[in-house]
């Protein structure tokens, strides 16, 4: 049985989009296991996948800074002894892995982020599909001498629901929603939030699922739903491992570009993304969903979109961010108004 070792260590949403093409290979290659290398919050989307082990990394006190990553490289030399090695991150930690693992005779392929071309995109304003973030870490694999096979969704062992499911959701149609990113200029607002519920409430029975992590993001998220009685804040009741088990039953997920809408497309549930500052053009589209559910600002009187690869830089309208404004409460209803009667 051959040995590969792949490591990447954030962000979240990057390495979930790492599932699938952790599938594909396995799928693809019978005589190979996988040791994925990555912190152990992340641990949760790789559960119950046949010859896939986790390792976990301890970036912030044993496995930090240079000799802790030696240490690190000497425990996975001596317990696993890799075949091949294989970065699907490619910053200064895990060049520093590679380098050891390199210059010990191990063989290591890393991926081509295709930085240059994003920058390009993002200082001509001139909007070509780049590889997804999935093709690249697809052709990594293929350039070691693997194929790969990628599934289509769901990717999500089938389990049963948290114990206390019924007893939170009483509606017969329950949205996720997730109205945070990592960048503010990601984000559509609260008061939108807040417009699409009351306009979802007058249309559908629904219960309204708030996904959101931290003390900042869960004392929002719970001023929001003290408003509505259909509303709950998943973190009040469910882990992420409970998460990964309901969001196959979601009607519909909307989402900023974040992790959460990675996270749901891979459950394949209709996820409605709404982007601002960052375009799907540049690989990070969710994974297999229709282009109608990527709902973004398309006219022509913002020609400083997109502003950057991910959303890390400041609006030139001051804090307005008016690609975010720009989208409407009614673009996102509309969409998922047509996913809920089937079209």
């Amino acid at each position: 049985m051959t040995k590969l070792l792949v490591y990447r260590f954030s962000a979240m949403g990057d390495v979930i989009l790492l599932l699938p093409v952790l599938k594909g290979v396995l799928d693809a290659n019978t005589d190979v296991e996988i040791y994925l290398l990555t912190q152990p919050g992340f641990f949760p989307f790789f559960k119950n996948i046949d010859r896939l082990h986790l390792v976990g990394a301890d970036l912030k006190a044993k496995n930090k800074g240079i000799l802790g990553l030696f240490s690190l490289f000497n425990q996975i030399r001596k317990e696993i002894c890799p075949d091949k090695v294989i970065d699907v991150h490619c910053v200064l930690r895990t060049y520093i892995l590679d380098f050891l693992f390199r210059i010990s005779g191990y063989r290591v392929v890393s991926i081509n982020k295709g930085t240059w071309s994003k920058r390009q995109i993002i200082k001509s304003k001139k909007i070509s599909f780049l590889p997804t973030t999935v093709d690249r870490y697809s052709n990594t694999f293929s350039r070691a001498g693997y194929d790969v096979k990628l599934p289509s969704p769901s990717l999500y062992s089938q389990v049963s629901v948290p114990d206390n499911f019924s007893q939170v959701f009483n509606k017969p149609i329950l949205i996720g929603i997730a109205p945070f990113a990592k960048h503010q200029q990601k984000i559509w607002g609260i008061e939108k939030i807040e417009n699409l519920i009351e306009r979802l409430n007058q249309l559908y029975d629904v219960n309204i699922l708030l996904f959101g992590g931290g003390k900042a993001e869960s004392e929002i998220l719970n001023q929001v739903a003290q408003k509505y009685d259909n509303c709950i804040v998943s973190s009040n009741y469910f882990n992420l491992d409970d998460e990964i088990r309901i969001i196959p039953r979601l009607a519909v997920m909307v989402s900023m570009d974040s992790a959460n809408m990675h996270l749901a497309s891979m459950g394949s549930i209709p996820t409605v993304s709404v982007w601002g500052a960052t375009h799907p053009a540049l690989g990070f589209a969710p994974y297999m969903q229709p282009k109608e559910n990527l709902i973004q600002y398309t006219g022509d009187e913002l020609p400083c979109r997109p502003c950057s690869v991910y959303g890390n830089k400041k609006c030139i309208y001051s804090d307005e961010i008016r690609c975010m404004q720009y989208v409407s409460v009614e673009m996102v209803l509309n969409r998922i108004t047509q996913i809920l009667s089937g079209e």
